[in-house]
C-alpha cells in the first residue's frame, strides 16, 4: 500500500507543476520580467519616455472610458522584451493583468518596446469587430510610427492614443469627448511647404545680400536672421523640426551668398586686371617707341634673349 502511495505522490509531483503552469499565466517565466502593476494602471512608463501631461491624459481618458462602457485602454513602455518576442510579451501581459472588462473581453494594450523599437497592439476579443488588424496596423503606419522614427516617443503614443479612442467611442455610440488624431499625411505636406519655404527665403535673401552694396548687404542680413529666428520658433513649437530647417535654411543662404560674392569678387579681379594690363600695355609701347627711336640712332642694338611671357 505504502509503495502505490509513494508512486502517486511521485505522479502528482510530475503532473501538476506542469498543469499549474499551463492553466495559470502566473507560473510563466516572462512574468518576472513585466514591469509591476501600477496604482494608474491606465499607464505604465518604465522606459520613462512620456511627459507627465501625456499619462494625466491618458489615465483621465481612459478612467472615463472604463465607467461607461468597461473598455479599457492601457498603455505600457520599457526599455527591453528581455529576449521575448514583442507579441509573447503583449499577449501574456494582457493576460496578466486582465485588461478590459471579464464579460466584454473589450481591452485594449498598447506596448512600446525602446531597444527593439517595436509597437505593439494588442486587442481583446471583444474589441475584435472594431479594431481588426488591418486597421490597427493602419493607424500605427498614419498616427504613430512617423513619430517614433524621429524618436518622438511622447507624441507618438498620445496621437496613437486618440487614433484608438476616437474610433472606440465613435464606434461604440459613446457620450464621450474624444480628440482626432494627426494625419501624418497632412504632417508631411507641411514639413514639404516649411522646407520650401526655408528654401526660398534663403535663397531670396541669399541673392538679394550677394548683389547689394555693402552698407545695404548689412541690413538684408540681419533682416534674415530675424525671419531665420521667427521660422525657428515656429516649426520647433508646431512641428518639431526646427533644428532642421534652421541649418537648412542657414545653408541656403549662405551658400548663395558665397556664390555670388565669389562672383562679384571674380567681376572685380577681372576688372582690375585687365586695367593694369592695359595700363602696362601702353606703358610697353612708349618703352619700346623709346628705345626703337635710341637703337635707331645708334644702329646695331642686340637682345640676348632676356623678357617675359604672358599667358592666357
Amino acid at each position: 500500500m505504502k509503495k502505490y502511495i509513494g508512486y502517486l505522490i511521485i505522479a502528482l509531483l510530475l503532473v501538476v507543476p506542469s498543469s499549474v503552469l499551463a492553466l495559470n499565466p502566473i507560473a510563466d517565466p516572462l512574468i518576472s520580467f513585466f514591469p509591476p502593476e501600477t496604482m494608474k494602471f491606465y499607464v505604465n512608463d518604465t522606459a520613462n519616455v512620456l511627459s507627465t501631461d501625456t499619462e494625466d491624459y491618458i489615465i483621465n481618458k481612459s478612467a472615463d472610458l472604463s465607467k461607461v462602457d468597461g473598455t479599457e485602454i492601457v498603455v505600457v513602455t520599457v526599455p527591453n522584451l528581455n529576449g521575448y518576442s514583442i507579441e509573447e510579451y503583449a499577449n501574456t501581459l494582457f493576460n496578466y493583468w486582465e485588461i478590459g472588462d471579464s464579460d466584454k473581453n473589450n481591452g485594449l494594450l498598447l506596448l512600446l518596446a525602446i531597444e527593439e523599437r517595436e509597437f505593439r497592439v494588442e486587442v481583446g476579443d471583444g474589441l475584435g469587430g472594431i479594431l481588426p488588424d488591418g486597421k490597427t496596423g493602419r493607424f500605427q503606419d498614419e498616427y504613430i510610427v512617423p513619430y517614433f522614427k524621429n524618436n518622438e516617443w511622447d507624441k507618438g503614443i498620445k496621437n496613437g492614443y486618440d487614433a484608438f479612442y476616437s474610433e472606440i467611442v465613435k464606434m461604440n455610440n459613446l457620450d464621450l469627448e474624444y480628440t482626432n488624431p494627426i494625419e501624418q499625411e497632412n504632417l508631411d505636406e507641411l514639413y514639404s511647404i516649411l522646407i520650401i519655404f526655408a528654401g526660398a527665403l534663403g535663397f531670396v535673401l541669399g541673392v538679394i545680400a550677394g548683389v547689394s552694396k555693402k552698407n545695404i548687404r548689412s541690413k538684408i542680413v540681419k533682416i534674415y536672421f530675424i525671419a531665420w529666428i521667427l521660422l525657428f520658433i515656429v516649426s520647433t513649437i508646431f512641428f518639431s523640426i526646427g533644428i532642421t530647417l534652421l541649418f537648412f535654411n542657414l545653408l541656403v543662404f549662405g551658400f548663395i551668398l558665397f556664390l555670388m560674392s565669389l562672383k562679384n569678387s571674380s567681376s572685380r579681379r577681372y576688372s582690375s586686371s585687365s586695367s593694369r594690363r592695359s595700363s602696362s600695355r601702353s606703358s610697353s609701347s612708349r618703352s619700346s617707341s623709346s628705345r626703337s627711336s635710341s637703337f635707331r640712332s645708334s644702329g646695331g642694338g642686340r637682345s640676348s634673349g632676356g623678357g617675359s611671357t604672358r599667358r592666357f
